[in-house]
């Protein structure tokens, strides 16, 4: 009888404890047809131009359901909740519950709704005829024949919403009637990025024709939408490649586009972080012009030397790493002297089929002044170890634990990748020849 009221004391504390506590609880499905992965999905927050995943959600099977408590930090914000590419606004605050079903782009917000949320349902609401044509499967077919149509009918009903918005919350009030219009842009653009079309420049809604006839991202506050980089990304393409038929790289054509001085190297430096570009190294030196602040031009020197050492005659950045017992090992210490780079890895099979060539190879430059540095991107030590003990591999054998400035400074994403640096520490090949192709062994000659 005691356990039994204590049972029911422990859960009335829990029940009460989690009540105080800000609670989003509901569904969230995803078509199968989605590139990412839809067991789970995330709590959000808007930066730098896009989403940053504050909380990971699972999402229970078969049904999809989710529970997530919300942290304290962050209550009386504007969060999101979903997927990288589809995900929802929601404002919440202390001992509030939220019940959301959401999925194919349309949301409903249900339970004790507050004021702020409600703007978020009734805005979702009546954007979900629009929306379908960018976020189901048979959207995109739809499009040609109802998309028009449907974004006229929401151009003044838009209108009227945002004059509508008086939650009591100012602060809330004001970026909400900044970020549902951009919303409204960012959608309408949707189904041109998916292949929607028109012929000629008077069959284009009105609405879309005037985005690009006035937008010149001049507002900073574009930068804080968790779409901002995309938007700027989606509408520069349907502009130039759809509306105009224009060709060329959009990577040349979207940064001088960008009126905010600011707001144009940050654009630039997220373009250089998400490498959504073709050639790095003329990216570069195209748009270091544009970088404003001391924090900008130390991030850009930075993607300069990365994008100049995958450059022929471009300087090497350093890197040091531990061989098998510990001592380490920087690529300066070997200035003087050629050196071949092995990036590879213990479970990779073209890897280990170039081994026999790279130790042929080594042999023959024995006593010349050549440094065969084989460098693995393993994460299990022990592993890496044991088969570098094991096979009694040749060369000098160094650990990453895929991690550290080869990782990072030489963008390794794929192995095996073997790298050659001249003695004065300048590349000479970026992706060089592998061993079992003779080709290599004539260009680590020519720079002895």
């Amino acid at each position: 009888m005691k356990k039994t009221v204590l049972s029911i004391l422990l859960l009335g504390i829990s029940a009460a404890a989690w009540a105080q506590h800000a609670v989003i609880k509901g569904k969230f499905v995803k078509e199968n047809g989605s590139t990412v992965n839809t067991s789970q999905i995330y709590l959000l927050k808007a930066e730098d131009g896009g989403i940053v995943p504050l909380s990971l959600i699972p999402l229970a099977k078969p049904d999809h359901s989710f529970q997530i408590q919300v942290a304290d930090s962050d209550l009386n914000l504007i969060r999101y909740i979903g997927f990288e590419d589809e995900f929802y606004p929601v404002y919440m605050r202390k001992g509030e519950e939220l019940t959301i079903n959401a999925g194919s782009g349309e949301i409903a917000y249900s339970g004790k709704v507050n004021a702020e949320n409600k703007v978020f349902a009734d805005w979702y609401k009546m954007m979900a005829p629009l929306r379908k044509y960018s976020y189901t499967k048979e959207g995109w077919k739809l499009a040609a024949n109802y998309y028009a149509a449907t974004l006229d009918s929401l151009v003044k009903p838009v209108e009227t919403f945002m004059s509508s918005i008086k939650t009591g919350n100012a602060k809330f009030d004001r970026y909400v009637k900044f970020m549902l219009p951009y919303n409204f842009r960012y959608d309408a653009l949707g189904p041109f990025a998916q292949g929607l079309g028109y012929a000629k420049h008077d069959q284009y809604p009105v609405f879309i024709s005037n985005i690009f006839k006035t937008e010149n991202y001049s507002d900073q506050q574009i930068w804080t939408l968790p779409y901002g980089y995309s938007y700027i990304q989606t509408s520069a393409f349907v502009k130039h490649y759809v509306y105009n038929l224009e060709n060329g790289l959009l990577e040349n054509i979207i940064a001088p586009e960008i009126t905010n001085p600011k707001m144009r190297a940050d654009y630039v430096l997220k373009t250089l972080d998400r490498k959504e570009y073709q050639k790095m190294a003329l990216f570069v030196s195209k748009n270091k012009q544009y970088m404003i602040t001391d924090q900008q031009k130390s991030r850009m020197e930075t993607f300069e030397k990365r994008a100049m050492l995958k450059e022929s005659g471009g300087q090497s950045i350093d890197f040091a790493y531990p061989d098998r017992n510990g001592k380490m090992y920087h690529l300066k210490d070997f200035l003087g002297k050629v050196v071949l780079i092995d990036v590879w890895a213990t479970w990779c099979k073209p890897c280990l089929a170039e081994q026999p060539a790279l130790e042929e190879l080594e042999k023959s430059f024995e006593g010349k002044d050549v440094v065969f540095l084989s460098v693995s991107i393993d994460t299990e030590k022990d592993k890496w170890k044991n088969m570098v003990e094991t096979k009694k591999l040749s060369g000098l054998h160094l650990f990453t634990n895929n991690e550290g400035n080869l990782i990072g400074d030489y963008e390794i994403v794929s192995v095996p990748r073997f790298i050659l640096i001249d003695k004065n520490g300048k590349m000479v090949s970026f992706d060089a020849a592998r061993p079992s192709d003779p080709k290599l062994k004539e260009l680590i000659q020519s720079k002895i």
